[in-house]
């Protein structure tokens, strides 16, 4: 590649390939930081990393609010005073500031259809990685009244493409008991 050419191109795309040389750089010096295990090294290789995006103004080149590991999800049965109880949601390791798509599939359902979803952004809360929610869904909890698990709770994290772990609930109180 003719690296003269890049003078004679639009100031826009001149920018890009600069941006994504200094990503591409900052990736294998990173890449041979960690390979040589270094630990001071590579946090520092990360360090320029977010600083040449954030000098440069693309903050969705480096992905800095992406969370590294798998996004988690998990169910809690919400307390009642008059017996009627309900299911809270509650997730971590997801994108921060970015939208989360809860959804709700039953097993005697259309298979791959949700029956019920619901988007909730993602804001870090102390004692959890990456971005987290709390979120009282409104459905409700049938385990407490004896009925079996019959459907899969599971999150999207839209930013990423990436699906949390699925959490089982019984959400079918209407079903005769087994």
């Amino acid at each position: 590649m003719n690296l003269s050419r890049t003078s004679r191109t639009t100031p826009g795309r001149a920018t890009t390939l600069g941006v994504t040389a200094a990503v591409l750089a900052t990736a294998t010096m990173a890449t041979l930081t960690v390979t040589s295990a270094s630990a001071s090294a590579s946090a520092s290789a990360s360090a320029s990393a977010s600083a040449s995006a954030s000098a440069s103004g693309n903050r969705a080149a480096t992905g800095a609010q992406a969370h590294a590991g798998a996004p988690y999800a998990w169910a809690t049965r919400r307390g009642s005073t008059i017996g009627i109880y309900g299911i809270d949601l509650h997730g971590r390791g997801f994108t921060v500031g970015a939208t989360a798509r809860m959804a709700l599939f039953r097993d005697s359902g259309p298979r791959g259809i949700p029956v019920w979803t619901r988007d909730v952004t993602a804001r870090r809360i102390n004692g959890r990685p990456g971005g987290a929610f709390d979120v009282t869904t409104g459905l409700l909890d049938c385990t407490a009244y004896g009925y079996p698990k019959d459907s899969t709770v599971m999150v999207w994290d839209i930013a990423t493409n990436a699906w949390s772990n699925k959490v089982r609930v019984s959400t079918g109180c209407n079903r005769s008991l087994r």
